[in-house]
């Protein structure tokens, strides 16, 4: 049996990297899991055989969270899969988006891309919690997922950065919200983790070597690093843990 069984669960852009790797923690710990994804349709389908030939349960909706109509098909489709509200106890933020390559710096980044990146990263996680928490059950999670970047100093990432801060913001503010309720609110900080999302950075050279140095545990995270520190966050046992930073970062911002 799961630490998790019975439990449903939602997470936004979990097709790959961090988000797969917390649907498959969640599943298989016992949780019935919908995830929204924006364009990795072959990814979320094989996830979501993944996860059944695992013996769990996952179902995949394509939605953008930076759309409202789209975040309210989204949350229907919750509704269809869970039963009448309230219906769901975990719900992760995790959809995300970064430069792609592209200039993010202060110096250069482009408005077009800070917007998208601001709806997304900031826009997206308050719109989907503010119509998430009336279907949240009493004693829920709710686990944002941000970044060191939120903490520290990134000149040549900076609107990036700040949508990771907001994102601060906004778990402090849903974790006075929601306490009275015995629902939490928390969030993980990865650092660099390997996934296709800092493919760009990873292509610089010397960009792991750099890494690895700076990181006190001497390695890189994988996506299971960040799903680990999700799931404790989710078990029955962290009910006292509300309105914190969880760095998941091998030690780098110490």
């Amino acid at each position: 049996m799961g630490c998790l069984d019975g439990k449903t669960a939602l997470v936004t852009g979990g097709a790959r990297g961090i988000g797969a790797a917390i649907v498959r923690r969640l599943a298989t710990e016992g949780a019935h899991v919908l995830f929204a994804y924006r364009g990795a349709h072959d990814a979320a389908r094989a996830l979501v055989n993944e996860v059944a030939a695992a013996g769990a349960r996952a179902q995949a909706v394509c939605a953008d969270v930076a759309q409202s109509a789209q975040i309210a098909a989204l949350l229907a489709a919750c509704d269809a899969a869970f039963g009448p509200a309230p219906n769901l106890d975990i719900l992760v933020n995790n959809a995300g988006i970064g430069s792609d390559g592209q200039d993010a710096s202060l110096k250069s980044g482009s408005e077009e891309l800070f917007d998208r990146m601001m709806a997304v990263n900031a826009k997206g996680p308050y719109l989907v919690t503010q119509v998430a928490l009336p279907r949240l059950r009493d004693q829920g999670r709710v686990v944002n997922i941000g970044s060191i970047s939120g903490k520290v100093a990134q000149h040549f990432a900076a609107g990036y950065a700040m949508g990771k801060r907001a994102l601060q913001s906004l778990t402090f503010s849903t974790a006075t919200q929601v306490a009275r309720r015995g629902i939490t609110c928390n969030l993980v900080a990865p650092g660099a983790v390997a996934t296709d999302f800092i493919a760009a950075l990873r292509e610089r050279p010397g960009f792991d070597e750099t890494n690895a140095k700076t990181t006190p545990m001497g390695r890189m995270g994988q996506p299971d690093d960040i799903a680990g520190a999700v799931l404790m966050l989710c078990r029955p046992e962290a009910g006292w843990v509300t309105g914190n930073i969880i760095e998941a970062a091998g030690g780098l911002a110490i």
